[in-house]
């Protein structure tokens, strides 16, 4: 060994300009060796054509597709409930009335007046008969027999609607003051201080109010002024809704300081039960006033029937009497209307999910009562993040699983609805978008379920695409370093146009590159 470097040692000494030449072919020969196996055909990836498969996938949950809460359109006693949580009901469903014994006596009578202004018309078109005669004699009797059954009615309810506000204020508010029915009532506790005042001056307006109105409830009879004292009635229903309502306001801002919380529940269920009579008592007295003048209304109509088909018809007496059929006919959709408040129809077939209204209890009207939710029709509801949501589009079928059911069952679905408008999650824009599921049977769906979306967003197949990894962004620009065919280890920043990024990691190249040109697999930028 010692004798080969000697006689290297002095062949460099003897020959320098050979040994640098050497030297150097040597370092050349291992720089491309080398270099060749570092930059070696594994770093690079060819372009070729390719499957592209664009999803979004998000987590959302299971909804009915409608969800309502039903309440009714006026106040009253609950008489039936029909239905309990659970129960499935079909669309036109009645699920609960009030008790409306005279609002579908109203609507008889409507219809009587109707049947009375048709006949009469009838009969006007027709010429008269002594049977005729008769009849519409015997129609106006009816009439009468009616107005008189509905001025009772309708005194009863005046009546009522005093009984009622005594016992709503004199009963159940008066032990939230010192001295309630004296000119100086005052509040057992200090509300607003214009609040307070107002309370107390109408708790004193009040005190009059009713003993004037007891008097004149107590002589009121069918000779009286009805129209009058049903404005009266109004009038002082009104009056006490108001102090009803601020006296709540006051008692809902107190808090168990100087009250105890006890005698805080027991006010507050007094003031509810005070304005649930009160409201009643005004539900009452309309509808027994709408039958007073529909009653009227409809002997007025039968005493001019009856004049005219005595003494004939002229062409005014027939356009009056084609207006009576109408006006009739506008008294039967009226009452009936006044009836179907009364009562709750599903307007859906579904499942009854929740039941407040109980036989017996006063439900005041827009108090949801009963809850029914779409039975078999559900809606997958999802937030999509602002990055995504311009991939997503109506139409889109997703691969939806359940979290009940595992990863492995599948439950087809297509997006139905983009909301316009941004939903604010944990201080990300996100917009909400509603999936049906292909099938409004599956029995294994159910309501609040967790859902995982795969929403098929795009699909090309056969088109240029590269690694992912691949491309690389300058400013808004997308490049890759293309290879020189003729020189593997030079590549040059090419730009190019891409399009949709695949499940796999591909993307899709529209422009820049072309079908086996070869690219720099990760490019270090």
């Amino acid at each position: 060994m010692k004798n080969i470097f000697s006689k290297l040692k002095n062949f460099v000494q003897k020959h320098k300009f050979w040994s640098i030449l050497i030297a150097i072919v040597i370092i050349i020969v291992l720089f491309v060796i080398f270099g060749r196996k570092q930059n070696s055909p594994t770093d690079f990836v060819t372009v070729q054509k390719h499957d592209i498969v664009e999803e979004v996938s998000e987590t959302g949950n299971v909804v009915p597709l409608s969800n309502l809460d039903l309440s009714f359109e006026s106040s009253g006693e609950v008489a039936h409930v029909y239905v309990a949580v659970g129960d499935k009901v079909s669309a036109g469903e009645e699920l609960s009335s009030l008790s409306n014994a005279d609002l579908s006596a109203a609507v008889e009578q409507a219809k009587a007046g109707l049947q009375i202004a048709e006949a009469n018309l009838s009969s006007l078109q027709n010429g008269s008969t002594p049977q005729q005669i008769a009849v519409n004699q015997s129609q106006v009797e009816k009439a009468e027999s009616d107005i008189s059954d509905a001025e009772n009615s309708l005194v009863n309810s005046i009546q009522d609607s005093y009984n009622k506000s005594d016992d709503a204020v004199r009963n159940y508010t008066d032990v939230m003051f010192t001295n309630p029915r004296t000119q100086n009532p005052t509040l057992q506790f200090q509300a607003d201080p214009q609040l307070n005042n107002d309370i107390v001056a109408e708790r004193t307006d009040i005190e009059t109010m009713l003993n004037s109105w007891s008097t004149s409830s107590e002589s009121l009879t069918t000779d009286s002024d009805l129209n009058s004292a049903v404005e009266t009635a109004n009038d002082n229903l009104t009056y006490i809704q108001t102090f009803l309502k601020n006296l709540a306001l006051a008692i809902n801002n107190l808090t168990p300081v100087t009250i105890s919380q006890s005698t805080l529940t027991i006010w507050k269920t007094a003031v509810s039960t005070a304005r649930a009579e009160v409201d009643l008592a005004i539900s009452n007295l309309s509808a027994a006033s709408s039958q007073y003048q529909s009653a009227i209304s409809s002997l007025d109509v039968a005493n001019s029937q009856l004049t005219l088909i005595k003494t004939g018809a002229t062409s005014d007496q027939l356009q009056a009497s084609q207006a009576a059929v109408a006006q009739a006919q506008a008294n039967v959709d009226a009452a009936e209307a006044n009836f179907d408040k009364s009562i709750i129809i599903s307007p859906i077939s579904g499942v009854i999910t929740n039941v407040n209204a109980k036989v017996g209890e006063t439900m005041q009207s827009g108090i949801p009562a009963i809850s029914v939710i779409s039975y078999g029709q559900y809606d997958v509801e999802s937030y999509v993040p602002e990055a995504d949501i311009s991939k997503v589009k109506i139409g889109d079928v997703a691969t939806t699983t359940l979290d009940a059911y595992g990863s492995d069952t599948f439950f087809p679905t297509s997006v139905v609805k983009i909301d316009p408008g941004e939903t604010i999650i944990e201080d990300v824009p996100t917009y909400k978008v509603t999936l049906n599921f292909a099938s409004s049977s599956d029995n294994r769906i159910k309501s609040g379920m967790t859902a995982n979306l795969d929403i098929l967003t795009g699909q090309a197949n056969g088109v240029l695409a590269v690694p992912s990894r691949s491309v690389y962004s300058i400013d808004i620009n997308k490049y890759v370093k293309l290879i020189d065919p003729n020189n593997p280890l030079k590549s040059t920043q090419t730009q190019v146009e891409t399009g949709m990024r695949g499940i796999d990691g591909y993307i899709q190249i529209i422009s820049g590159l072309k079908d086996g040109d070869q690219i720099v697999a990760s490019p270090n930028i």
